[in-house]
């Protein structure tokens, strides 16, 4: 008995990297399984057919899936998590350009993580560069997809030194400029840079059907670990405030405890060690563990709040939960003020014990 084609939809390329996944993902896992890929204008139209039955399985990104009307609808799972890291298109590497040199970003994290590494650079919004630059009312009558080659453009040309995006963005207008990863510095080489942990959600590509529709019908498709993280990510992210949805970093990656250890042992981090080891060296549970951390920044960029949690799996909510309740306390302690206490602390300065403005203002 032959197996039942299944139609997957798909839509133009966004350059969030859907469309490119979904296309390699049919032609592999078409070898074995009657697949037909089927691109459609918009995923408006997309939707419709999905929940008219036209079409089986349709490819979306996480923000598509809040974005658009999805009742009737579910989440099969994730294709394995593409590299959410966003990069610098720029001549040189973020430590190497020149004092005051002017770039362009549009997520208020990235911006503030920048200034963290280098206080000195400059930083304007695309609309504000266009303003500055005189081009306001060209660059507003742009398409989306013609704006970021238009700051290319104007890096050629000398204008910005320039322009932070996702790391789709890079790869799918193939900018032939250099690209500098803003990444979690796992790498040794790279250890003496700040880490960036990148804004939630980006890097998913979701596998959508009707309700109903069994999962185990593509199961081969489908990568358990990125769902997980796609879930975590998206239950922080739900938990938190709308004002520090675009101000808080957030990321949960499933790894394999012997990567864990053998990074912890270069940076000399014997917290995780004991945490993770008994007293043999060994470790306490075998498998992979998940990780998960958090973190945002002063609007200068020169003081962080961060909290990271190692889990195993099957405490990963539990962990989720643990993660946010200590990162709002860190937040809370950290954005209000203290008062004065009558009480002196043998052995701290005389100005213990006076009260103090909070450590930083999230808002500026």
């Amino acid at each position: 008995m032959e197996d039942e084609r299944l139609i997957v939809l798909t839509t133009p390329s966004k350059k969030d990297g859907v469309r490119s996944q979904v296309e390699r993902a049919v032609e592999t896992h078409g070898k074995h399984q009657d697949l037909l890929m089927k691109q459609v204008p918009h995923m408006e139209v997309a939707i419709e057919l999905l929940k008219d039955g036209t079409g089986d399985l349709l490819g979306m990104s996480a923000f598509d899936w809040n974005d658009y009307d999805v009742e009737g609808l579910t989440i099969l799972g994730a294709l394995p998590r593409k590299e959410p890291t966003w990069v610098l298109v720029a001549d040189d590497k973020p430590e190497y350009l020149v004092s005051g040199a002017i770039l362009v970003c549009d997520h208020e994290l990235i911006h503030r993580q920048i200034l963290r590494m280098r206080y000195d650079l400059v930083i304007y919004t695309s609309a504000d560069m266009a303003e500055k630059l005189g081009e306001a009312e060209s660059y507003a009558q742009l398409d989306e997809e013609e704006r970021w080659p238009w700051f290319e453009e104007q890096r050629k040309a000398g204008h910005i030194d320039g322009f932070i995006v996702p790391r789709s963005i890079h790869a799918g207008f193939k900018f032939k400029s250099r690209r500098h990863t803003l990444g979690l510095q796992r790498e040794d080489k790279e250890q003496n840079r700040e880490r960036f942990i990148p804004p939630p959600l980006y890097g998913f590509t979701l596998m959508v059907a009707r309700e109903g529709f069994l999962s185990s019908n593509i199961s081969t498709m489908l990568d358990p670990s990125a769902m997980l993280a796609f879930r975590l990510e998206g239950a922080i992210l739900e938990s938190l405030d709308p004002s520090l949805h675009e101000k808080v970093g957030i990321f949960v990656e499933q790894r394999k405890i012997s990567t864990i250890l053998k990074e912890a042992n270069r940076l000399g981090d014997d917290t995780t060690q004991e945490f993770m080891l008994n007293p043999d060296g060994k470790p306490l549970k075998g498998g992979p563990r998940v990780e998960m951390m958090m973190e945002t920044l002063n609007e200068e960029g020169s003081i962080t709040a961060s909290s990271e949690r190692i889990v195993l799996p099957e405490d990963s909510h539990l962990g989720m939960v643990n993660l946010l309740k200590e990162f709002m306390i860190l937040l809370t302690m950290m954005t209000s003020e203290h008062e004065g206490m009558k009480r002196i602390i043998p052995g701290m300065p005389d100005d213990f014990s006076d009260p103090s403005p909070p450590m930083f203002d999230l808002d500026g």
